[in-house]
């Protein structure tokens, strides 16, 4: 492939493309889309996508990674918003940034059955009924597999088996897993302020601050690289839910080690305004403003604004 336009592309925006990695890890989906089609020789349409939805509120971070790879289109219906790649010219483009910056979950698996089904539909293969047959066994390895109507249609189908993803400690003072780490945290991070009933103080109510990221326990070597990269915090898992969880809550850690890794990595969206929030917080908790009523309701007006609150 000529990489001219690629190049040109990414110089003319301040996206670190780790960054970008990061996001896709947390919130990107690659999949083929097969459907029913009577245009079709074999009666089945097949479309390949990358894509990526959020909240209609995240609309911005949309058009700022379209801009990043200068192809595909941002859509909005309601309170979505969704990023799509459809044309293969186009996710020639998207399938050569993660071959320069790879994936880092195990969502690096269904990238390289994505480019497998790509050649596939490239090179037309998909018309034929080795072809298609050789994409729904690829379809039913990637995400949640094949639905109710393919396993029907299909139900002798193999599955293909899926790549092994290399299990890779991510390295505390590498750049590029920093830059990486801001992406993630943009997509699956929480910055949090609880607030609970006290005896022992004052006026009835305690303060703190939680900054926590949750994933599939099938990442769970990654959530445990947290703690070397950021210098401290906790990595937990909860069996019965399969989610792991990387948490800070010592302030004196979240002051020192979080709220400055964010300050040179910034992250977007919403929880960059939550992380502003955070950070207001952690100002007032610091000076002990939210030992004083004015102080405290502060920050409860602070919370309210928050999170899933956040318009």
């Amino acid at each position: 492939m000529n990489n001219t336009k690629y190049t040109t592309i990414n110089t003319l925006n301040n996206l670190n493309p780790y960054f970008i990695t990061g996001f896709c890890d947390a919130e990107a989906c690659f999949t083929t889309n097969i459907s029913n089609n009577p245009r079709y020789t074999l009666g089945w349409g097949v479309k390949i996508v990358f894509s990526i939805h959020l909240h209609s509120k995240d609309l911005e971070n949309l058009n700022l990674i379209q801009r990043f790879f200068g192809v595909g289109s941002v859509t909005l219906h309601g309170d979505s918003a969704m990023y799509q790649v459809t044309k293969l010219n186009d996710l020639a483009y998207i399938i050569e940034h993660f071959n320069n910056y790879p994936l880092k979950t195990q969502k690096y698996a269904d990238f390289l059955l994505f480019k497998i089904a790509y050649d596939i539909v490239k090179n037309k293969e998909h018309l034929t009924e080795v072809g298609l047959r050789k994409l729904i066994s690829i379809r039913a390895s990637i995400n949640k597999g094949l639905s109710e109507k393919l396993k029907i249609a299909f139900s002798n189908i193999t599955p293909t088996t899926r790549p092994k993803v290399p299990k890779t400690n991510l390295e505390s003072n590498i750049p590029e897993i920093k830059h990486w780490m801001a992406g993630f945290v943009s997509g699956e991070g929480c910055f949090f302020i609880k607030i609970s009933k006290s005896k022992t103080h004052k006026l009835g109510m305690s303060v703190a601050l939680n900054f926590f990221v949750t994933q599939n326990i099938r990442d769970a070597y990654l959530l445990e690289s947290f703690v070397q990269v950021f210098g401290c915090g906790d990595f937990s898992i909860v069996e019965k839910s399969s989610i792991g969880t990387y948490t800070v809550r010592n302030f004196s850690h979240i002051i020192d080690k979080v709220i400055p890794f964010f300050e040179e990595y910034p992250i977007l969206g919403t929880k960059a305004k939550d992380f502003e929030d955070f950070k207001e917080t952690s100002i007032l908790i610091n000076s002990k403003a939210h030992l004083t009523k004015e102080g405290l309701d502060k920050i409860f007006f602070i919370k309210s604004r928050m999170n899933f609150k956040r318009i």
